[in-house]
């Protein structure tokens, strides 16, 4: 087992291992201050309070996801988000806030949407 560890401290795997055994080889004269402070001991600290995560807006909530029914497929409609025209199918996603349908012309808009409902929602 020794030669194992000898081994690895002289390929350089260990070096924090080679650095102990320097470091206990070599005498410390009183007049050298030792490399590595010790800290005095500490105090007894109450722990510090861990912040609230932020509450989301009420309207936030108020977002549901929404499949779209058969019979909306074929609709044209206008992206919430970014502008664009969205022909509703089977891959549109959509949410529903307030009573109201709104459908995304791609991935990110249910996203953006979601953050902020309001600034979105006509």
């Amino acid at each position: 087992m020794k030669k194992i560890f000898i081994a690895l401290i002289a390929a350089g795997l260990l070096p924090w291992a080679a650095c102990a055994q320097e470091n206990a080889a070599a005498p410390v004269q009183a007049s050298e201050k030792p490399a590595v402070k010790v800290p005095k001991a500490a105090k007894a600290k109450a722990p510090k309070k861990m912040k609230k995560a932020p509450v989301q807006k009420a309207a936030a909530a108020a977002v549901e996801d929404y499949t779209p029914a058969a019979a909306e497929y074929g609709r044209k409609t206008v992206c919430p988000v970014m502008g664009d025209e969205v022909i509703v199918n089977p891959k549109t996603q959509a949410v529903k806030y307030k009573g109201k349908v709104y459908y995304f012309c791609c991935s990110a808009c249910p996203k953006k949407f979601h953050a902020n409902p309001e600034k979105y929602a006509k």
